[in-house]
């Protein structure tokens, strides 16, 4: 069932934006013995992530030609956590009715379809598996072999650190698990061989994370960030039909008091039933965000470890509710169902335009050796064609570094018009829509 809602999402003819598309170009080698591995010791470079890129690399060298087996790979490893959350809700407690309904709300948030349909998240995908394998067997285990838990953590949290750096908050969000199981005491136990891990990660880490460049879009970071990631990562998933969690604050103000009133709506019943998941629910969720609250912006896929955690704790509050509360809860649930739904659709779309586009491209390409400058038809299309050619040097074998470009008419250049549908037809016009 699981597999079939995010159907839309395996049925993507192509991709969103260059990261995949440069992870391809990396690995359209001839031999499995070409690709460019990359180093499991260069502790000093700012995305120190050997598991994911290497792992990434080998994904991409045999499936990336092929959209649809690339896309189901991610849905299915997408599909195992959400099989996950439901044991870890179904050991913590919770029937197995409402396990199902919460591996099924999770795979329908807008954050996780995003994560699920974009096949640049594998570092996320990667964090939230060995996070949700942490969880459930201190879950399962708490009262006893203490010495083994605590070692499989250990072992989770050093792979998930070379899954991505967020990691580091794994720690602090199985000692919250552990504590609701057997105590402060032996959760501290428990969890202390991984947070020493994390620590042992950090000593030579923090230098390159501190000073992450101050001219990048993504990793640029002030604590003033704080307040506004905050506010878009609560509001987002009940702004249907928003693509991407970057323009939530210039929505109007009508749709952001909706989507705050939803927000406040699963808080409010959570507050029904005891101060206690209200409080767990948004100290899990602050965690999970933790790293990424200081940055300059907020994208989706950030949010899939937290979408987990916030999910567990209402799965596992459910049959303590009153009818007030659970009304509240399955209101906002339908409306951010609702929107994930919408964001699979509008993935899906927009593969199905790159495809084309970078179909089309390639035969001009292939065509005629001259420079080709390339303009929307619509002004609001733009962004993809800027995702499509940001340092991608390659696509399907044919070169593409410096032979075109989207700018300013030029002498000696073909002028292509990218339709709405992503075909290349000849003309500069452009519309605003």
């Amino acid at each position: 069932m699981l597999l079939l809602l995010q159907l839309p999402l395996i049925l993507n003819p192509g991709y969103l934006s260059f990261d995949e598309l440069q992870w391809w170009a990396r690995a359209d080698v001839p031999v499995l013995g070409d690709l460019p591995w990359l180093a499991w010791t260069d502790l000093r470079t700012f995305q120190y992530r050997p598991l994911t890129f290497n792992l990434w690399l080998l994904l991409a060298h045999a499936l990336a030609a092929h959209a649809y087996a690339m896309h189901a790979v991610f849905v299915l490893l997408g599909t195992f956590n959400a099989l996950l959350l439901a044991a870890c809700v179904r050991t913590a407690g919770a029937r197995r009715g409402t396990a199902a309904v919460a591996a099924v709300a999770f795979v329908l948030s807008p954050y996780v379809a995003y994560t699920h349909g974009w096949t640049g998240t594998l570092a996320d995908l990667l964090v939230l598996l060995f996070g949700m394998l942490g969880a459930r067997a201190l879950l399962g285990a708490c009262a006893v072999r203490a010495g083994s838990i605590a070692l499989l953590l250990a072992l989770l949290v050093a792979a998930a650190l070379l899954a991505k750096e967020s990691a580091v908050v794994l720690p602090a969000l199985w000692l919250i698990v552990a504590a609701t199981r057997c105590g402060l005491r032996r959760a501290l136990l428990l969890v202390a061989p991984a947070a020493l891990v994390a620590a042992a990660y950090l000593a030579p880490r923090i230098p390159v994370l501190w000073t992450s460049e101050a001219g990048s879009h993504g990793y640029a970071w002030a604590l003033a960030n704080i307040p506004s990631r905050i506010t878009e990562y609560a509001l987002y998933p009940w702004l249907p039909p928003l693509f991407e969690i970057g323009p939530t604050l210039g929505k109007s103000m009508f749709r952001i008091a909706f989507a705050a009133l939803c927000a406040g709506a699963v808080l409010a019943a959570l507050l029904r039933t005891h101060w206690r998941p209200a409080a767990t629910w948004l100290l899990l969720c602050t965690i999970a965000l933790a790293p990424v609250l200081v940055l300059a912006r907020s994208f989706d896929q950030y949010a899939y470890l937290a979408s987990a955690a916030g999910i567990g704790v209402v799965a596992f509050t459910w049959q303590r509710s009153d009818g007030i509360a659970r009304a509240l809860l399955l209101a906002a649930a339908t409306v951010s169902s609702i929107h994930g739904v919408q964001v699979m659709l509008r993935m899906q779309e927009v593969g199905a335009i790159e495809q084309r586009f970078h179909g089309d491209l390639i035969a001009v390409l292939e065509r005629s050796a001259l420079p080709v400058r390339i303009v929307p038809a619509r002004i609001g299309d733009a962004w993809m064609l800027e995702r499509w050619i940001d340092y991608v040097p390659s696509y399907r074998g044919v070169s593409l570094t410096g032979r075109f470009t989207v700018g300013a008419a030029q002498a000696g250049v073909i002028t292509l018009t990218m339709q709405p549908d992503g075909a290349l037809a000849a003309g500069p016009s452009a519309t605003r829509h």
